[in-house]
């Protein structure tokens, strides 16, 4: 008589929990790949954020500056030259006699050259601020570079207008380095 026994053997054990770990494996692969391509889209993301909000605002504060008035020189945009040109200084235009307009009686415009502002690149903390009245304000943090160019560095742009390149880099948590760059041209007030 034969018994019938129930039951599974070492063996089979052995195979069961091997292929369950072997599945395990390449789940736990996929999700880690998975997630890798997820942080690299969301920091790129984010970069890309941090670039267009930073280009946008010093834009539409460019504008109001000019790159050649002979009426109030000190007003000019100074970029100081290649490979130097990692900030700008300049003006805006004031009510510097107190008549509630930016133009004095003969319609030129007022230049508040008593408070000038400038854009510099801090490489040691990766940011690009803003300073005025010794005040500094962080535009963008996560900073590679940024140069500032004008036509006496690029022959190619106009005397009125200037070019921003901003290039903001990242590390993800598995050490892979996402950059970004980014630029835009500013015509400047004449």
């Amino acid at each position: 008589m034969i018994k019938n026994k129930c039951g599974f053997t070492i063996i089979e054990l052995l195979i069961a929990m091997m292929v369950t770990i072997l599945a395990i494996g390449f789940m736990y692969n996929a999700y880690l790949s998975s997630y890798g391509s997820w942080e690299d889209a969301d920091l790129s993301s984010d970069l890309q954020a941090q670039a267009r909000n930073a280009l946008n605002f010093m834009t539409s504060e460019l504008l109001g500056a000019t790159r050649s008035s002979t009426l109030a020189p000190s007003a000019n945009i100074l970029i100081p030259g290649s490979p130097n040109n990692t900030a700008i200084t300049f003006c805006l235009p004031g009510d510097i006699n107190g008549d509630g307009l930016i133009t004095n009686g003969a319609g030129q415009i007022e230049w508040n050259t008593a408070n000038p502002i400038q854009y510099k690149f801090f490489p040691a903390q990766n940011s690009l601020c803003r300073i005025e009245n010794g005040v500094k304000t962080n535009i963008a943090l996560n900073v590679a570079d940024v140069r500032f160019i004008d036509a006496g560095i690029d022959s190619s742009l106009a005397i009125n207008e200037m070019k921003i390149i901003l290039t903001l880099t990242r590390n993800t948590s598995r050490q892979r380095l996402i950059t970004f760059s980014l630029t835009s041209t500013v015509r400047l007030r004449n």
